[in-house]
């Protein structure tokens, strides 16, 4: 696992979801999330479908750029942003502190 880092603060650490069963369950069905964060790789749309827990989501371009942030999103909902390229997945209020803008490291 690595850490998510923004402006030199660690924020969580995340876990790559690079293979296909991985990409396919995310999230689902836990009562409660497995890992702090989840980054999808390629990736520009994401459904909570069968999730249990809301979600805080960053879209991210290929230099790791936050292009769009959805702070407490519901199950059941879809959610997608053109040109993004990675997302990350996190149980609702860790990313309280990442704007719009924002560049991501992992680290």
């Amino acid at each position: 696992m690595k850490k998510l880092v923004c402006k030199d603060k660690e924020i969580c650490t995340v876990y790559f979801a690079d293979n296909f069963k991985d990409r396919l369950l995310g999230y689902m069905f836990r009562k409660k999330p497995h890992y702090e964060a989840i980054l999808f790789k390629p990736c520009n749309s994401i459904h909570t479908f069968f999730m249990r827990f809301n979600l805080d989501v960053l879209f991210l371009d290929e230099d790791m750029v936050v292009l769009k942030k959805i702070e407490g999103l519901r199950r059941g909902k879809i959610a997608y942003q053109k040109n993004a390229h990675y997302v990350i997945e996190t149980e609702e209020g860790m990313l309280e502190e990442i704007r719009v803008g924002d560049r991501i490291d992992i680290m």
